[in-house]
């Protein structure tokens, strides 16, 4: 049987870069274990700076504002309806580079939950090397 979320079941987290409204995440419900989606909200100036997911392949789906994307040492202009796929473990990164905040639908595969969600790869080359907003 699937699931229905309303807005107000979202799991919200507030991030440095904005928000994260979580749709699923197995830790917060088990049901569905190999999928893990959210909405993010990004804010001018801000963003998700350079990480991997061991394991686990994203979609990143822009909803609205312009972000600048980087997968590797790709970097592509994204605005809304433009998506990105990143297979596992490649390096990527999320930055809003307009004037209003930007929102993502963002859809992970799933893994073992003993893996981390994500690392950190911002203070580590090239990807400290690479110019940012």
């Amino acid at each position: 049987m699937g699931l229905f979320y309303s807005r107000n079941d979202l799991h919200t987290e507030d991030v440095p870069q904005g928000l994260n409204q979580w749709v699923n995440h197995p830790e917060a419900d088990p049901r569905m274990p190999n999928l893990f989606a959210a909405r993010a909200l990004i804010l001018p100036s801000q963003g998700h700076s350079f990480h991997c997911h061991p394991g686990r392949e994203e979609i990143i789906c822009v909803l609205s504002g312009t972000i600048a994307q980087w997968i590797g040492q790709d970097r592509r202009v994204l605005r809304s309806a433009d998506c990105a796929c990143i297979p596992a473990g490649v390096v990527h990164a999320s930055f809003n580079i307009g004037k209003e905040p930007a929102v993502l639908f963002v859809v992970l595969s799933g893994a073992s939950l003993t893996e981390p969600l994500a690392i950190d790869m911002a203070d580590k080359d090239p990807w400290r090397s690479l110019p940012t907003p």
